[in-house]
């Protein structure tokens, strides 16, 4: 089933962003603006991931992983890392999900040009959607998984801090020194939270500004904490 109104940005993520009236702020870095919305209609784009060409209903894909994956952000807000095997599989495939959505995320109308072999070698031109792309991207041999990183057998640590934004590209990866392994995944939890996978990060990285500047189109934050008046110097910023 396809769902009209999908959200780039799990709605139940921002959720840990909102005021009492459910409000985020919202930079759309494409659409150049900055606002303030209900997070029922932050980071909506319709129809965003209907597959053109193939099959699979991705959305109803991501709604599960959703539903599986909230529940263990929650906890992880709460500083309660005690999480069973299950949850952190749940975790992996949340921040999994948020990193293949990321790196699409200002590709929304992008139309990719291809050609379809049918049964008797018959060819018949097609334009794939961002739907069919995400879903093809899965099986590429150069696109990194979570999954092959074993970040089971990673420390996973909440650490406190504030004002923390969020985004399409808050999954960071983390390498000591330029062509080494990765070494540490960081992901938001909410503004005061900040998931830590593997080793500890450095004193002083500017984390705020590396997540906003990660960020390819949505940038979230708490109400009060963003620069809305963003387009008068062309980039997002925290305040």
């Amino acid at each position: 089933m396809n769902t009209k109104r999908p959200h780039m940005v799990s709605k139940g993520y921002i959720k840990g962003w909102a005021d009492a009236k459910g409000i985020v702020e919202v930079i759309d870095i494409q659409g150049r603006r900055g606002l303030r919305q209900p997070i029922g209609n932050a980071t909506v784009v319709n129809y965003v991931y209907e597959p053109t060409v193939l099959t699979t209903d991705l959305e109803a894909a991501y709604g599960q992983i959703e539903s599986a994956g909230t529940p263990v952000i929650v906890k992880l807000r709460d500083r309660d890392i005690a999480l069973t095997s299950a949850d952190i599989a749940a975790m992996i495939a949340f921040m999994e999900m948020h990193l293949d959505r990321g790196r699409y995320a200002d590709q929304a109308k992008v139309r990719t040009p291809a050609v379809l072999v049918k049964t008797g070698w018959h060819f018949e031109d097609a334009e794939l959607s961002l739907g069919d792309r995400l879903l093809l991207s899965q099986s590429l041999p150069d696109v990194l998984r979570l999954a092959t990183l074993g970040l089971e057998q990673w420390t996973w640590t909440v650490i406190s801090t504030e004002g923390l934004p969020t985004g399409d590209g808050a999954v960071l990866l983390w390498v000591p020194t330029k062509g080494a392994d990765i070494c540490t995944v960081s992901f938001p939890l909410s503004p005061t939270r900040l998931l830590v996978i593997g080793e500890e990060l450095p004193d002083g990285i500017p984390i705020h500004t590396r997540i906003t500047d990660n960020c390819k189109r949505w940038i979230i934050g708490a109400p009060g904490t963003l620069n809305l008046a963003w387009a008068d110097d062309g980039r997002a910023a925290s305040t």
